[in-house]
């Protein structure tokens, strides 16, 4: 649990302190708040007034366990929501999530790559109205709209630069915030895929209470969020987290983003895909042979009825992967690592494996501590659902960006 502070003029940052501990909490009392923050009581209390005139908390039922009766609280879910789209090479997802981590609504739209960002934007805009509609929610509830997708970024401003696992699309310093925010009529985040997800693992709950840890996403392409000592690390350029162009090879294969020996290109899905193909053509034997354009779906689902070829190929993806994951851990000090994306929403129990493996036998830390692996909570919708998460970061989530802002004057 992270602690508040009672000096002046960080308001912004105990309110969210205090939102993020009655989010965890799932009824919890003022009394407990003070405890578990270091906040003041009356501190606690002025925040916890203001949180219900704002209709972001409820109060919900009594603890009679001690000497005095003490009012829980709880987060009123439908009093806010959050909308994610995360763009991939081939499709557009979109997730609407109330208050409390919660999905009320999905859609999805294929994407054709010669259509362009624009294009594409006019899809998510189009996605967005039809998911609010469907979902009945209040338009006035609406906080605003994460937009996840590879990188490079620049976070802040909201600008793509030439993503490198979107090929053939065309795209040059895309200004996706102001584009989309002019579409919809909303505020517009903009993060990398890998980075939304961590974010959105830590809100629905699969990472609360953990300092310090990494979520591998893997869709087509392969990166990493981070959170450092309860914060989200996004580096100087808000680029962290490229682990599939870690170099694990140097006289290896040259990858597309210019080096040789990416981690990337031992481990994505597209490698998955043409070597499984190849070794078709091969004539070498696997249930895969009867179809006409083997798919990455038949090959994950192939891989987890056991077909040889296929769970060969996903293995070896896994066990490259976790050689990249053994390396981040060791520089970082890591307590978790959590796995998720598209592709490993459907074969993580391999990579899972793999992983664990690798750094409970490797590590140079591995006598004092298990490193623990485990696989998203949020399933196929991580990155949708980080993107959504994003907004609600953005707006509750306490940063020590703010307080160290704060104690400079």
């Amino acid at each position: 649990m992270r602690s508040g502070t009672n000096l002046p003029r960080v308001r912004d940052y105990n309110q969210g302190v205090v939102l993020e501990a009655i989010r965890v909490g799932s009824g919890v009392s003022r009394v407990e708040i003070a405890e578990n923050t270091g906040l003041t009581a009356q501190t606690v209390s002025n925040i916890v007034r203001r949180l219900l005139d704002d209709e972001l908390v409820i109060e919900d039922g009594v603890d009679p366990s001690g000497r005095k009766p003490r009012v829980k609280l709880r987060i009123k879910p439908d009093s806010r929501y959050a909308i994610g789209a995360l763009i991939d090479r081939d499709e557009t997802s979109l997730v609407l999530m109330d208050l409390d981590g919660r999905i009320v609504g999905r859609e999805s739209r294929p994407v054709d790559q010669q259509q362009g960002a624009q294009g594409v934007l006019d899809q998510v805009a189009e996605a967005t109205q039809t998911l609010v509609q469907n979902a009945k929610v209040d338009p006035s509830k609406l906080l605003g709209v994460g937009l996840g997708c590879p990188g490079p970024m620049d976070h802040e401003q909201g600008i793509l630069y030439e993503p490198l696992d979107l090929f053939g699309w065309n795209w040059h310093e895309v200004a996706l915030k102001q584009d989309l925010s002019g579409r919809i009529g909303l505020p517009v985040i903009v993060d990398n895929d890998a980075t939304a997800a961590a974010v959105g693992e830590r809100w629905v709950g699969g990472a609360q209470g953990v300092r310090n840890f990494a979520y591998i996403f893997m869709s087509m392409g392969l990166g990493a969020g981070i959170f450092i000592e309860n914060q989200l690390y996004r580096g100087d350029t808000t680029n962290a987290g490229e682990l599939g162009h870690m170099t694990i090879n140097i006289d290896g294969p040259l990858c597309f983003c210019g080096n040789r020996g990416c981690l990337e290109i031992y481990s994505s899905p597209v490698r998955i895909l043409t070597e499984v193909r190849h070794r078709l053509k091969q004539g070498e034997p696997s249930s895969l042979a009867a179809l006409l354009d083997v798919t990455l779906p038949d090959i994950r689902r192939a891989a987890m009825n056991g077909d040889p070829l296929a769970l060969e190929e996903v293995r070896y993806s896994a066990r490259m992967l976790a050689n990249g994951v053994v390396n981040m851990v060791s520089l970082l000090d890591l307590r978790l690592v959590v796995l998720g994306g598209r592709h490993l929403a459907e074969v993580g129990p391999i990579y899972k494996q793999e992983v664990e493996r690798a750094l409970n036998n490797r590590l140079l830390t591995r006598n004092l501590r298990r490193v623990n692996v485990e696989l998203s909570v949020a399933g196929r919708d991580a990155g949708a659902v980080g993107a959504a998460a994003l907004v609600l970061h953005e707006i509750f989530a306490p940063r020590m960006t703010e307080l160290n802002m704060v104690s400079q004057f």
